[in-house]
Parts: structure tokens; sequence; C-alpha cells
């Protein structure tokens, strides 16, 4: 009798976490925003923009609130959707920024029954460049897309649509500015940068230069202290190898690549680059206000900037800021070493750590 109470008492116990975990795995607001996808013809040929209508709409009886990188509304600064031709997926080519930590300006919000319409070039975002049958879904995640307190990050968000399918061509990417040949390896060549911003950044590139070394000596020496673990979780031999990889890239591309800086940017970022399109740097207003050295500095910022360079590290924006980055090292180590700020404060270590 007691041993069936028993059996019967775990069984619950079982389903009850069970359920619990599901939850937490596919955690989403079921109450909240919905997006949609349209394109007014099924085929296009190489001439024809692929337009994308993107409408975001609030069907609650309540307001909502949504990251606004993760909209279309100022622009597309994120990849926002998933795309494949042919089964294969298709790699976004836009510009990937480095932002301050989120704040509540960084919001959308939507009334009940409001919605926001956007149009989308793909082909200026998206590698469109072969023929062939597409496949597109919305497709965003973060643990702050609905609330700047971000869950406490203990899973992200995720906000998609259905898809939408078409044929189309292959045409030219639009997705970046025709590039002037590359610098001579090793130079350091500047757009629309004053001299003083010009021996700012010949300073921070120096300083970049000193924390790439220093990081690429720590884990050529096998440490796995503190410094490791806070910014990349737990120590397990696969992740530990691709960290090491990545920096040593770093390290070599900030010694010996031609690097361009371009100081045209007036957007509240730091800094933002295309990451198929080594090695331009863009420098944003927060840039200029940042110090030379220590968190989230002038060099750091180059070390973050230089991880997403595809042919680098290709790093992503999984999240932002040292608080986030730290949760992110524990609840999800796989995406820890692929976020840029983390390879950021892992070089510039402060407060210093073994």
């Amino acid at each position: 009798m007691h041993k069936g109470k028993a059996r019967l008492n775990l069984l619950v116990l079982v389903l009850l976490l069970a359920l619990l975990v599901t939850s937490v795995a596919n955690a989403a607001p079921k109450d909240g925003p919905v997006v949609e996808l349209s394109v007014a013809q099924g085929e296009f040929d190489s001439s024809q923009d692929v337009l994308v209508t993107v409408k975001v709409s609030n069907p609650t009886k309540h307001t909502v609130r949504i990251l606004k990188w993760f909209t279309p509304v100022d622009g597309v600064e994120e990849p926002l959707f998933a795309v494949t031709r042919d089964g294969e997926p298709v790699s976004y080519t836009g510009a990937i920024y480095k932002r301050p930590e989120v704040t509540g300006k960084d919001y959308v919000s939507l009334k009940s029954g409001e919605s926001i319409t956007s149009v989308v070039n793909l082909g200026d975002y998206y590698n469109l460049s072969a023929s062939g049958q597409y496949e597109v879904f919305y497709s965003v995640a973060s643990f702050e897309l609905f609330n700047e307190k971000g869950n406490a990050f203990k899973f992200r968000d995720v906000l998609t649509s259905e898809k939408i399918n078409f044929k189309s061509e292959g045409r030219t990417g639009k997705g970046k500015p025709t590039p002037p040949p590359p610098p001579p390896p090793g130079t350091t060549t500047f757009n629309a940068c004053t001299t003083d911003q010009q021996s700012l950044l010949l300073s921070a590139r120096t300083e970049a230069s000193k924390y790439a070394a220093n990081s690429e000596s720590y884990l050529v020496n096998n440490n796995q202290g503190p410094r490791y673990t806070t910014w990349f979780g737990v120590y397990d031999p696969t992740r530990y190898s691709r960290v090491r990889n990545n920096f040593i890239a770093i390290s070599d591309a900030m010694d010996n690549a031609g690097v361009t800086f371009d100081c045209k940017c007036k957007q509240p970022y730091y800094a933002y680059v295309y990451p198929n399109d080594p090695y331009k740097i863009y420098l944003c207003k927060v840039f200029w206000q940042a110090p030379l050295t220590g968190t989230d500095s002038k060099a750091g910022t180059l070390i973050h900037e230089m991880s997403h360079f595809d042919v680098v590290a290709g790093t992503d924006d999984v999240v932002y800021g040292q608080s986030g980055a730290m949760n992110l090292a524990i609840s999800d180590p796989d995406a820890a070493i692929t976020n840029a700020d983390s390879h950021e404060y892992f070089a510039e270590n402060n407060p210093f750590k073994n």
C-alpha cells in the first residue's frame, strides 16, 4: 500500500517536472504580439526587388512592448528572418551592431489592436545571389525581447511568423557599400575621421592588440580560472578550444590585418561591421564617449567588432552588457562562446580575474 502511494507520488513529481521543463524550453508569451509576412508575387526576376511586408500587431487586450531593434521599424539592424534557398540556409549580409545595455526607451509599444507595418527589401540584407525556391519566416529571440529585465536571463523569448515562399532569380547583393581595395596588411586607414579621432583609434587598436595577446596567452596556457568561467561558463574542452581559436584569430587580425575605420555613423551605438566585409569597422556616437580601456572601452569595442568578422571568429550578439553576458555563461555556455560581448569582457578583464 505504502509502496503504491510512493510510486504514484513519484510519477506525479516526474510529470510536474516534465511540464516545468517544457514550459521553460518553449517560453514565449502566448498572449503577445503577432508577426505576419507577405509578398506581392510568387516569382521575382533578377531586376525586381524582393519586397517583404512585415506586419507586427497586438491582438491582445493590453499594451505589449517589443525591443525595437528586433523589428524593422527603424530599418533592419538584426537578422530578423530565417531564409533558405532550396532547403539550404541563406546568409545574412547586413550590419551587426554593438549597443549599450537595453533600457526602456529601446522598446516600441503597441496598444491593444494596434499594428505597425514595414516593407523590407530582402536583397539588401540577405544573399539572394543564386536562383531558387526561397522560404522565409520571421525569427528573433532575446532575453530582453519584451522586457528590459530579461526574464532573469532564464530563457530567451521568441517571436516568429508563418513561412512565405517564392521563386527568385539571382541578383547582385545590396547589403553593404561596394568596398574600395583593401588596405595593405598591418596598416590602419581612415574614412571621414578627424585628426583627433584618428589618434584615438590608433591608440585603441594598440590597446586592443594588447588585450587580444593577453587573452590568447591565457587560453593557450590552458588556464581555466574565474576569468574563463565568468564569461564562457563551465569548462568543456570543445567550447574551450573554440574560444582559444577565436582569440588566436582576433589577435592575429589586430596585429596584422589592414583595418579601415569609418567615422560617419551618428547612431546611438558603439560600432558596427558587416561580417562578410573584413576589416572595416564603423564607429558610432557611444564609442567616442567610452574610455580607452576598461569595461565597454574603445579597445574592447574593437575586440568585439573584430570577433564578428566571418574570417575571424564569426560571433553574434546574443546579449549585451556584463550582467547579461555573465548570466549567459551560466544559463547557456554554448551561446556564450558565440557572443561578442563575452569575448570583449574576457579581453578587458575588468574587474580583474585570474
